[in-house]
C-alpha cells in the first residue's frame, strides 16, 4: 500500500465524530497514493466494515480480491471515499 500507520487517540475520536480508525501518518509510491489518499487521512471503514488497526486494515484487504471502498476523515474534518481496486 505503500503507507506507514498509527491509531488515532481518544481525543482526535472525538474531535473528528468518528468511533475508531487508523491515521496514515507516512505516505510513499503505492497503491494509496494512487488513488488519491494524502498523509494524515483516518481510515474508518473498508467497505462497511471498521478500521481500528493495521490487523483489522490487513485482514479487510485479503477478504475481498476484487476492490474496495475506502472511508475516512481528514485531520480538518473533510470526509473522503476512495475506490481501490486489486
Amino acid at each position: 500500500l505503500g503507507a506507514e500507520f498509527a491509531p488515532v487517540s481518544d481525543k482526535e475520536k472525538a474531535k473528528l465524530g468518528i468511533e475508531g480508525g487508523l491515521r496514515i501518518v507516512r505516505l510513499r509510491e503505492g497503491k494509496l497514493r494512487s488513488i488519491g489518499i494524502k498523509e494524515g487521512f483516518v481510515i474508518t471503514h473498508i467497505g462497511d466494515k471498521p478500521v481500528d488497526s493495521v490487523e483489522d486494515l490487513s485482514s479487510l484487504l485479503k477478504a475481498d480480491r476484487r476492490g474496495f471502498l475506502i472511508e475516512g476523515v481528514y485531520p480538518n474534518g473533510l470526509r473522503a471515499y476512495y475506490g481501490m481496486g486489486i
